[in-house]
Formats: C-alpha cells, structure tokens, sequence
C-alpha cells in the first residue's frame, strides 16, 4: 500500500502496528496443498496433419500427425494393420506430441490406404489409447465402401480374437497358401472386424489364425474360414458372422506311449483309427498278452497287460490297418514297484442319489464278476432280490433297479466279489445313499421344428456337461426327464453326412464345417416345473 500516495500522515507507532497486523494476518492463513486437477480420461486427438487425414492424389513418403497431447507407442507391432498391404511396413516414431510415419514401400495408382493403429497411441501420463487411423488415396477420391463382420469359432460360436480378416482380388483357389491379400482387419475381443475404404469390385473372403503373421495359411495348425463363393462388394456390408475351424490333420501320429500304473500301457493318438493293430517287436509271444480299452473317440486306447515281470522294456508297432503311424519304447514297471493286495473298488451310489440313473461299480483294472450274490441291496432295509449286476465296460459294473423315489438303501459288496486279471480280488464295500424325490427335478418337453432336410443331432447341455445327445430327422419332440434345477443349454449340429458327430471343414476340398445353432436362450430348470419349448429353427 503506498501510504504517500494518499497523502496521509500517520505516527510511526501506528505504522508498525500496522505492518505486525499484516504479518499476522499472512502466517495465520491456511496452506493449502497443491494438486493436479481432474484426472486425465480423455484420449489423444489429432489436431493436424501433414498431408491432411483424407488426402487424395498423395504423392509424399513422411507423414506427420500431430496429437493435442505426447503421446507414445504401444505393442505397435501387433496393433498396426495397412491395408492394402505394402511390401515394407512404414517407419513409425514418436516425436513429442507428433506421429511421424515415413512410407517405404512404393504405392499403387489409385489406390485408398488405410493405417489402422488399434489402440497403439495412447497419452503419456494415464495410458488413454485411441483407436486412430489415417486414410490417404493415390488417386482423386477416397474409397468408402466397407464390410464387417463378427468372427466366431464354428463348433461353439464364441467370438474369436486376433483373427486376421482378408479380402483377395485375386480368385485362384491357392491365394490364401500363397498370396498376400489387398485388404486386411483384425478381430477385437468380441470377435468383430471392420474392413474400411475399400474400392468397389468383386473379392474372395478368407479369415485365418496367422500363427507366424505372414498373411498366408500355411500351417496346418492354422484356423481358417472362408466364403465358398467370391462377395461382390457395392454397399457398405455388415452383421457377416464368419465361422472359423481348424481342418482334421491328414497326417496320423502318436501323442504318447506309456506305463504309469503297473500292468498298464495308455497309448494316445492325435486322432481316431478305425482298425488299430499293436505290434511287439522286441518280445515274442506264445499266446494274448494284452487286453485292449479302447475310449469312445477312437484316439486313445490302454493296454491291460497279461504277461508282467517277463520284460522292462517293450518296443511296439502302431498301425491303422496297413498304414504304419509310428514305433514306441515303453519302459515297464516291475512288480517290485506294485504295493495293492486287494482290488479297489468304487461306486456312485453315495449321499443323493439320483432316480435316473443306475449304480456303477468301478474297478482299477480289469475284473469279472465272481460272486453275483454277494452283491445286497437293501431298500429300507428289505433284501432287494431282483437287481441285476452286469458288466458294461472293461473295469466297470452296472447295477440295474427301479429305483423308489425319497428313499434310503444300503449297498454291500462281499469280500471276493470282484477279481482282477492279477488275481486281486475285492473287500468289503458298503455304502449308503437316499434317492432325490420326483418333485426335485424339472421337465423340458421340446417340439424342434428344423428348415432344412439333413439329419440333425440335438444336444443338451448343464454348464459344459453334455446331458444327452438324440439323433433326428424332420420335425420331432423330445422329452427331457429328471434335470436338476440349474442353467440349460441346447445345441444343434445339422449333421450333413449323417455320421452321428461333428465334422470340421477342409478349404482345398470346399468343406465347409458342419453348422452349429445354439437355442436362443439359457434355459431355466426348476424343481418340479414343466417346460414346455417349441424351437422353430429360422437360420
């Protein structure tokens, strides 16, 4: 305060006491700490560029993008599609706030290109990326026209990331095991892609797994997909779904050859055999030396040994008929390394026990039934006299009975039952269980109504656990009893060749896979409720 400038005089005792208010009044205020504002979500936008983002009749080699913040680079490798593909990929560096892209690769005439960076850019301090991409022609105008779609996996239709999308214009069958395409997209998490700024004209549609990122589908482990006709592209196209499959390897090998468990050679196949034949070549025998368990699938298989203690080492053939697959050395285990006495047995007839299914007594190896009457089942403890044992699997029984519903039975199994083929035999089982009531369980009464003429298979799923499988032809009903309350699925496969199972695609061949259709919905089970579904297949 210029206290001259107001003309005011005043004593020096009221001059310092002013100057001591002030000070007090200063040290007495608050200090409060700084901070860095609002935090920063808002990604990097550009604010020019040089050519402008849109230019036609480009002729320049550098590029400069400026953003209105620095910005930096992220995994740009994986994340930087050109489309179409130039011989070498553009030099890109980061200069402050400025992208600058220096084109090496000698451009075609008349020609729109596309740099789509994916989420590549993004801000320096919070990591907000945007998905930029810049567009420039050789030519006088700008192609618009795009095609996008969702890419998905065509056994169980969930949408399949990092999927590169090409259109050829070239249409020799061997473009995709050869050829670059002209056009390229890559699939988001969601499994979709969009192919920008193409030109009008006529294109085969491929999508493939690029494993080694060179644009071809030249691995046999490679996904592909692709349109069995050429797509005329004249308008914007969407909602395409692309189903991808991995094609059946023609090349039949062994996965592995072993004994883990003694008396025991598990044999693993990288698919199924029709006629497996199992060869020794370093041991001759006089008579059978093995029983063979073969799984469902036809891919892998045990061998129960009949002959220990005579080898450690085995060498063996595997053929499928006359075709050799491949040779083995399988190191044996001795007795020496084998502790049982006894032959252990198991069964599902624990706790709640379900009024749909019978008991399954299962064994460790091999075994016959030795003593049928010393299995007892006892139904409120009353001797049951008409449940029936048989075998329906190499190591494993099924107890067959109509069973009562709400009601408490003790299962015994008598010492020596059972014998394995080393001669071990069982002890003692005893296990008690109570059966659900009939009002635990919920109905499906399905009415499928299909649009096509193929064979069909229908499947019922709980989670991931397959509930059944029914074979059918034209309009049918089903009857699904007993489903515990919980989320349903079904699953429809239109079975082409009406071999009662999936079958994958093959390009050369122009096989597509079998097609796959979901119900619209999960399906809601509760305990003593009936529900009843029409599907109407409309696809």
């Amino acid at each position: 305060m210029n206290l001259k400038a107001l003309n005011i005089r005043l004593p020096l005792f009221e001059i310092a006491s002013f100057f001591a208010m002030t000070l007090i009044l200063v040290s007495c205020a608050q200090i409060v700490p700084l901070t860095g504002g609002d935090k920063d979500v808002n990604a990097p936008k550009e604010v020019e560029s040089t050519p402008i983002n849109g230019a036609t009749n480009f002729t320049e080699t550098t590029i400069v993008v400026e953003f209105d913040e620095f910005i930096k680079l992220n995994n740009l490798s994986n994340q930087l599609i050109t489309s179409p593909l130039m011989e070498t990929t553009p030099e890109i560096v980061v200069k402050g706030k400025k992208l600058v892209i220096k084109i090496e690769s000698e451009l075609s005439e008349n020609t729109t290109y596309s740099l789509n960076f994916g989420n590549a850019i993004s801000d320096i301090t919070e990591n907000n990326d945007t998905n930029y991409k810049y567009v420039f022609s050789t030519g006088s105008y700008i192609d618009s026209l795009s095609y996008s779609g969702r890419v998905v996996n065509s056994f169980d239709l969930k949408p399949q990331e990092k999927i590169y999308v090409l259109l050829y214009d070239q249409f020799e069958d061997s473009v995709p095991l050869k050829e670059r395409p002209r056009y390229v997209a890559l699939t988001d998490k969601e499994g979709v892609f969009s192919i920008t700024n193409i030109a009008k004209g006529e294109y085969k549609f491929f999508a493939i797994n690029d494993i080694n990122s060179n644009y071809l589908f030249d691995l046999p482990n490679e996904e592909i997909a692709f349109k069995s006709e050429t797509i005329q592209i004249d308008s914007a196209s969407t909602d395409n779904v692309i189903y991808l499959f991995e094609e059946e390897s023609g090349l039949q090998f062994l996965d592995k050859a072993e004994n883990k468990e003694y008396g025991k050679i598990d044999i693993v196949l990288n698919r199924p055999t029709e006629n497996l034949i199992i060869t020794p070549l370093n041991q001759h025998f006089k008579k059978a030396w093995y029983i063979q368990d073969k799984n469902d699938t036809g891919d892998s298989l045990t061998l129960w040994l009949l002959v220990q203690d005579a080898f450690d080492n085995l060498d063996i053939e595997i053929k499928d008929g006359d075709n050799v697959i491949d040779t083995a050395n399988v190191q044996i285990m001795q007795s020496e390394d084998f502790n049982d006495t006894t032959l252990q047995v198991s069964t599902n007839a624990n706790g709640s026990f379900d009024l749909n299914q019978n008991i399954n007594i299962k064994m460790v190896r091999p075994s016959t039934l030795e003593k049928n009457g010393n299995i007892l089942l006892y139904e409120d403890s009353v001797l049951v006299q008409n449940a029936i044992c048989n075998p329906i699997e190499l190591t494993k029984f099924e107890l067959a009975y109509d069973f009562k519903e709400n009601t408490e039975y003790d299962l015994f199994i008598l010492p020596g039952t059972f014998e394995d083929i080393l001669g071990l035999k069982n002890d003692t089982l005893h296990s008690k269980f109570k059966t659900k009531k009939e009002s635990d369980y919920g109905i499906i009464n399905l009415t499928v109504t299909p649009n096509f003429s193929e064979n069909y298979i229908i499947e019922l799923y709980k989670k991931d656990k397959l509930i059944k499988k029914s074979f059918l032809q034209d309009s049918a009903d089903i009857k699904y009893n007993y489903l515990l309350p919980g989320e349903y699925k079904m699953k429809l496969i239109i079975d082409g060749n009406n071999d009662q199972q999936w079958n994958t695609g093959n390009y050369i061949k122009g096989l597509q896979p079998e097609k796959v259709i979901f119900y619209e919905k999960e399906i809601k089970i509760r305990a003593n409720w009936d529900n009843d579904i029409s599907w109407i297949i409309k696809e």
